[in-house]
């Protein structure tokens, strides 16, 4: 099943890129919600690079997902796919355009749950709200971080850092 979720962000296209190139701010777009864990991540997003974070299911069921980095192009383009957890394909691409002083970010993802969790049809039952859900509220909470300067601070605060 494939999705595709855009938003303009009111912050240049470069400062967009490297606010997502380190993904510890993967906390940052999910503050909010307990169900979601970063346990680790590589401090990078380049070809091979892993990310394994928990999301909890129903309120009581911990999902343990692992990512690798697969494209990195910037400051247009990246990519992850899954290695570990429910699904049997899951590939999200995140483009990165020029509009203006804004960037257009659009996530695509092509998922399937695996035989055992529904496959094609537990995708459209159960997961297609999730995921729907879960980028509805990172795109709020980007667009309040990119809206509050909070992005812009993170981004040079990494650069002073060196990442």
């Amino acid at each position: 099943m494939e999705f595709r979720f855009e938003q303009l962000v009111s912050v240049p296209r470069e400062t967009l890129f490297q606010f997502y190139e380190n993904p510890a701010h993967l906390n940052n777009l999910h503050a909010d919600l307990p169900e979601f864990r970063l346990l680790h991540h590589e401090k990078s997003i380049r070809p091979g690079a892993t990310v394994w974070v928990e999301q909890t299911i129903a309120g009581c069921i911990p999902m343990v997902m692992g990512f690798r980095h697969i494209i990195y192009e910037p400051p247009s383009l990246f990519g992850e796919e899954m290695i570990h957890g429910p699904f049997s394909l899951f590939n999200h691409m995140h483009e990165f355009e020029d509009v203006g002083e804004k960037t257009l970010v659009r996530d695509i993802l092509h998922i399937t749950l695996a035989w055992p969790y529904g496959g094609e049809i537990g995708t459209r039952l159960f997961a297609a709200a999730s995921i729907r859900s879960l980028f509805a509220f990172r795109n709020c909470t980007l667009q309040r971080m990119a809206d509050s300067g909070e992005l812009s601070a993170l981004t040079a605060a990494d650069q002073r850092a060196g990442n």
